[in-house]
């Protein structure tokens, strides 16, 4: 079973990145994934730039730039298969 990610704020927030993959760090901690921790610090820490960096916290932890994983709703004039 795959645990939910947990949501942290960017906007407003240290831009730092060091200071962001910490608080992502705490959070994934505090809700029980602490591998989850170790992959994303090595993935950042191989990243080239600040925004792939900030990519990958994304995928750990849920932010601004996370993406969105709602379904698509169908047009209404699709049929149904």
């Amino acid at each position: 079973m795959e645990k939910q990610r947990p949501k942290m704020k960017l906007i407003g927030q240290d831009g730092n990145i060091f200071s962001i993959l910490g608080r992502a760090s705490r959070l994934l901690k505090e809700n029980g994934q602490p591998e989850q921790v170790k992959e994303m610090c090595g993935r950042v820490c191989q990243s080239d730039n600040y925004y792939k960096a900030l990519n990958i916290i994304s995928e750990y932890v849920e932010t601004e730039l996370s993406e969105n994983t709602v379904p698509k709703q169908k047009k209404r004039s699709e049929p149904e298969r």
